[in-house]
């Protein structure tokens, strides 16, 4: 359901009993009221005395530390990196326990800003001081920070070996029987399921499980539940699926855990639709999506509604497929706005800190020698130059992935409508031919339903790079939603591009299906039009569309189109 997390920062030391029991009292409201703690740290950071004057305290190290955390953990990402360095800075060299929980927390900061590959630079760092000593906790929790941060920058295998490595060092200090062990099989749960280790998943899960039962921790096991659903589902172990999200969504409704029930009820759906229980799998989808009303959701929205225009297509209800499936665009698109803005965001704090950093380092060069200031202020120009030419790329990332389908790679149907309407005014405009070809997969649903969604996806991704390989760089190649493709053959008739098309599944149907996996077999219906009598590229569209579901009604695995007369 989530993405690995960390366990809550360890508790603070600091050497006056008042700033201690502050600090204590701050770490355990981070999540929770981050303004209550923030409040507290700031209460402690005026109980401290002046900082001595080679700047290392631990007492202000340990402050600042629960105070950037408080801040980040607050949203003000920046003031948060500002006081973590702070903390770093303060921190005496000899101290390599407390330098340890610095950079650790340095790693959780940067996990809460979005920039994963600066999260994991701090949480090794943490490691290595941590290490240094013998304490076996400080070592689990760096442990744990460097595997959540290789899980967050897209590496779930190496994550796992770090939880691996968690574990076993809870083994070793006979302390693997008690709430730290559920967090960490937790993880190792979901990294073996996003792995498609599904076996090893659900052994994870059915391993804290058992542990939060026997602790008496309701809510994680209801967690736990919700998250063991998807992978026993994969296994086909559908009666078990549905009774653990069941009982999970009891749990989680009686916790006030929305997020959580709203998970459940989407896992729920896909299970009763597996389990060919279509009524009960609209209500368990409908409840969702009455929760992410509440929540805001929009990643459990876009699953439910994908899951019910599946639904609704199945049983002929065309109008209300096509209503979801709009809706399920809709979602992922707003999700997509929302995480482009996050790392725009992300990236602008990182900016602010990099120019506060070099208007401190500029005050602190007034004090040596010029020729020294100059070589530094060159490096720090550079460090931002470096910064906005990251800028740039990013934005140029985003754009191009407006413009890009994420799951094979080909360009999306925004980029299609756009150009496909050059091309055919311009077609028009010199009397050139324009071809138009719609591609099918035929029997798509049976495959996802017989082989599963893992397999679905890479029969789509090699289906694109079949008509990627085999058309000209000048055609223009589109996923066109769900199972279709569409092809606009330039400067190409209709007769023309029926034969190329003819290729294209004669490829796809003698492609080796059987390495990906057994008894699969995959075919392509296509038709094609070059109709240019109309201004618009809908007639072009649905003649094309016409002809498509003629190669559907003639038995599939065909070309279809109308020959001239």
């Amino acid at each position: 359901m989530h993405p690995p997390t960390s366990l809550p920062p360890p508790e603070v030391l600091a050497p006056a009993p008042t700033i201690a029991a502050l600090l204590e009292q701050a770490g355990g409201l981070f999540m929770s009221a981050p303004l209550q703690a923030l409040a507290l740290a700031d209460q402690a950071w005026a109980a401290l005395p002046e900082l001595p004057a080679n700047g290392s305290s631990a007492a202000h190290a340990s402050v600042l530390r629960t105070l950037g955390l408080a801040l980040h953990y607050g949203g003000r990402h920046a003031e948060g990196v500002l006081a973590l360095n702070r903390a770093l800075a303060a921190a005496p060299a000899d101290d390599a326990a407390l330098q340890s929980r610095v950079l650790r927390s340095l790693s959780i900061g940067c996990e809460l800003l979005g920039a994963p590959d600066e999260a994991l630079d701090w949480a090794r760092r943490s490691l290595e001081a941590a290490r240094s000593l013998d304490i076996p906790g400080l070592t689990r929790d760096a442990l744990l920070s460097v595997g959540v941060a290789y899980s967050r920058s897209g590496d779930p295998a190496t994550g796992l070996d770090y939880f691996a490595q968690v574990l076993a060092l809870l083994v070793a200090t006979g302390t693997d029987e008690d709430e730290a062990s559920i967090s960490v099989l937790n993880n190792m749960g979901i990294n073996c399921k996003n792995l498609q280790r599904h076996g090893e998943s659900v052994a994870h899960f059915e391993r804290a499980l058992a542990l939060a039962e026997t602790l008496e921790h309701g809510s994680s096991a209801a967690v736990l539940r919700s998250n063991i659903g998807e992978p026993l589902m994969m296994l086909g172990r559908l009666d078990e699926a549905r009774c653990a999200l069941t009982a999970a969504i009891e749990q989680l409704a009686a916790d006030g855990f929305r997020e959580g029930e709203t998970h459940a009820h989407v896992s729920l759906g896909r299970v009763l639709l597996a389990c060919g229980e279509p009524v009960a799998a609209q209500a368990a989808l409908e409840r969702a999506l009455a929760l992410t009303e509440l929540t805001g959701g929009r990643n459990h929205a876009a699953g439910a509604h994908l899951a019910l225009a599946a639904l609704h297509k199945a049983a002929g209800r065309f109008d209300l497929a096509l209503h979801h499936h709009e809706a399920y665009h809709a979602a992922e698109r707003a999700q997509f706005n929302a995480d482009s803005v996050r790392e725009i965001s992300s990236l602008r704090v990182r900016l602010e800190v990099a120019a506060a950093r070099h208007d401190a380092e500029v005050h602190r060069l007034k004090h040596v020698e010029i020729a020294h200031a100059h070589d530094e202020l060159k490096q720090l120009h550079a460090a931002l130059l470096a910064a906005d030419e990251e800028k740039s790329q990013l934005v140029l990332r985003l754009a191009e992935q407006s413009r890009t389908d994420a799951l094979t790679g080909l360009a999306n149907r925004r980029w299609l409508d756009e150009h496909l309407s050059a091309e055919l005014a311009r077609a028009r405009r010199y009397g050139m031919p324009l071809a138009v070809a719609l591609c099918d997969l035929d029997f798509f649903k049976r495959v996802n339903d017989r082989f599963g969604h893992t397999v679905g996806d890479e029969v789509l991704r090699r289906v694109a790079a079949i008509l990627r390989e085999r058309c000209r760089s000048t055609d223009l190649v589109a996923r066109y939603g769900g199972e279709e493709f569409c092809i606009a053959f330039l400067e190409t008739d209709a007769a023309q591009a029926a034969r190329t098309c003819e290729a294209l599944r004669l490829a796809v149907a003698s492609h080796d299906w059987g390495s990906v996996h057994s008894g699969l077999v995959v075919t392509l219906s296509i038709g094609v039009s070059d109709d240019l009598s109309q201004a618009a590229t809908e007639p072009l569209l649905a003649d094309a569309d016409k002809h498509l579901y003629q190669a559907k009604h003639e038995g599939k695995n065909r070309v279809c189109w109308t020959a001239p007369a």
